[in-house]
């Protein structure tokens, strides 16, 4: 363990300066140490600082500070918790964006009316397959659907 760098008549100092008694040696001592010297001046300091300051005259209660620290709180969790959904929906949109573009494109060669594009897609995909993938879909969507009503139903910031 360090031993604090400072003199060893630091200490005495202090309770002298607190104490508002200063004898000849003291005063000696602080002339000669610089370290002293600099104690002095800092508990000079703290103690007309003290004396001049008057205490606050208006503090808040301190239950409400404590109350608008645990809402602050609640909102950063609240806005870290809606992060992964917020990012689902950027990607579900990004996915829907790019099917309807896709299908766009394609729509006079593959897809002259919704019946027959449907009847090509369901041939062409194994039977457990399309009830999964339409399954899928239809789940996203509802989860896009719910989170946008929870999102307006929850208060603003």
């Amino acid at each position: 363990m360090k031993k604090h760098p400072g003199c060893d008549f630091e200490q005495t100092i202090v309770k002298s300066l607190k104490s508002g008694f200063e004898s000849d040696e003291i005063s000696e001592h602080i002339k000669a140490c610089a370290n002293c010297r600099e104690t002095a001046k800092v508990m000079q300091f703290f103690q007309t600082s003290l004396i001049n300051e008057s205490p606050p005259k208006n503090l808040p209660v301190a239950r409400l500070v404590w109350w608008k620290f645990q809402l602050r709180e609640k909102r950063l969790h609240t806005e870290r918790v809606n992060q992964p959904i917020l990012i689902a929906q950027t990607a579900a949109a990004v996915v829907a964006l790019i099917t309807i573009i896709w299908l766009m494109q394609n729509r006079s060669s593959y897809f002259s009316s919704i019946e027959p594009a449907l009847n090509r897609v369901f041939a062409s995909m194994e039977m457990i397959a399309a009830p999964f993938i339409i399954g899928i879909i239809c789940f996203g969507f509802i989860c896009t659907i719910l989170v946008l009503a929870l999102r307006r139903l929850m208060p603003e910031k």
